[in-house]
C-alpha cells in the first residue's frame, strides 16, 4: 500500500495525470482556469519557504543570479525563439503565429520556476532572486522586446507589476510567517506534496482550455512543437550538459537550466487575450508552450536521472 501511495504522489505521475486529466476534461476545466491565479499563488507561498533574505548577503550573491537569468532567459532563449518562429511563420496567413511567440518572448519568466526547481532541489536562491528580479526588469525590457520586434509597444509595465504583485510578491510576504521555527519543520514536510497538486491544479485547466486548438490547427502545432523541440528541450539539455561538465554546481544548472526554459505563458496569453482579443491565432502558441513546459519538467526529471547515473 505504502508502495503503491509513493507511486501515485510521483511528481512525474502526478503531471503526467494533470495533462490527461485536462485532454478528457477539455472545457469543463473552467472553474479550475477562473481561479488558476490563485492556486498558483497558493503553491508559490509554499514554494518560497525554503527562501530567506540572508542568502542576498552579500549583495553579490543576488547580482549573479540575476545577471545569468537575464542573459539566459531573455537573450538566449528569445532569441532563439523568436529566430526561429520568425523562419516558420513570417509569412502570410501566419504572421500572427510570430506576434504570439514575440509575446511569449518578452515575457518575463514563469514563477512556476520556483516550485518546479523546488522539486528537483535546484538552487532557491538562484530561481527566486532570478524569477523576482526579472519581473522588475520585464517592466523595461518586455516593452523594448514588443517594439523592436513588432514595431511597437503593445504591454502597459503596470501589467507587469501586477502579475509580480500576485504570484511574486505576496506569496513572497506570506511565506516569511511559515518560516517561524515552530512552523517550518511541518511546512517543510508536506512542501512537496502541496507543491505537486497544486501544479495538478493549474496544470489541468490550462491543458482544457487549449484541448480543443490542437484538434483544429494540428499542422501550425506540428510546427509550434519543432521551434520548442529545438528551443526548450535540445538548447536545454545542451545547456544543462555544458554546465556540468565546466564543474557548476547541481543546483544552480537545474535552476538556470529551468529560468531560460520556462517563460510564463500565463503572462503572454493574457497579453494576446487584452491587446489582441479578436485574434485567436495570437493566444495559440501561449497554450502550446504550457504544454511543452509541463512536458519539460517531466522530461527533465528522467534526464537529470539519466545523465547522474551516467
Amino acid at each position: 500500500m505504502q508502495k503503491l501511495l509513493s507511486v501515485l504522489n510521483h511528481r512525474d505521475f502526478v503531471l503526467s495525470l494533470a495533462l490527461v486529466s485536462g485532454l478528457i476534461l477539455g472545457e469543463h476545466t473552467r472553474p479550475l482556469a477562473e481561479i488558476s491565479v490563485f492556486t498558483l499563488a497558493f503553491v508559490m507561498v509554499f514554494a518560497t519557504t525554503g527562501f530567506s533574505f540572508k542568502s542576498w548577503v552579500p549583495v553579490q550573491n543576488a547580482i549573479r543570479p540575476l545577471v545569468w537569468s537575464t542573459i539566459v532567459n531573455f537573450v538566449i532563449f528569445g532569441l532563439v525563439l523568436i529566430g526561429l518562429s520568425w523562419l516558420f511563420f513570417s509569412h502570410d496567413p501566419y504572421f500572427k503565429y510570430y506576434i504570439g511567440f514575440v509575446l511569449v518572448a518578452a515575457a518575463p519568466p514563469g514563477p512556476s520556476v520556483i516550485p518546479f526547481a523546488a522539486m528537483l532541489k535546484g538552487d532557491n536562491n538562484f530561481s527566486v532572486t532570478g524569477v523576482f528580479g526579472l519581473h522588475f526588469i520585464a517592466m523595461a525590457l518586455t516593452p523594448l522586446i514588443l517594439l523592436i520586434f513588432l514595431g511597437q509597444s503593445l504591454i502597459n509595465p503596470m501589467a507587469i507589476f501586477n502579475i509580480m504583485l500576485q504570484l511574486i510578491v505576496v506569496p513572497l510576504i506570506i511565506s516569511r510567517f511559515l518560516r517561524h521555527p515552530r512552523v517550518l519543520p511541518t511546512v517543510a514536510r508536506y512542501r512537496e506534496t502541496i507543491i505537486k497538486w497544486g501544479f495538478f491544479l493549474v496544470i489541468t485547466p490550462i491543458m482544457g482550455m487549449s484541448s480543443s486548438v490542437f484538434l483544429t490547427e494540428p499542422v501550425s502545432v506540428l510546427k509550434m512543437s519543432v521551434i520548442l523541440i529545438i528551443s526548450m528541450y535540445i538548447l536545454g539539455f545542451a545547456y544543462h550538459m555544458l554546465l556540468a561538465r565546466r564543474g557548476v554546481t547541481r543546483g544552480v544548472i537545474i535552476s538556470s537550466t529551468l529560468m531560460m526554459t520556462t517563460k510564463s505563458s500565463a503572462f503572454s496569453a493574457v497579453a494576446a487575450f487584452t491587446f489582441f482579443s479578436g485574434e485567436p491565432m495570437i493566444a495559440l502558441p501561449s497554450a502550446v508552450v504550457s504544454v511543452f513546459v509541463t512536458l519539460f519538467i517531466i522530461l527533465y526529471s528522467l534526464f537529470l536521472r539519466w545523465w547522474e547515473k551516467k
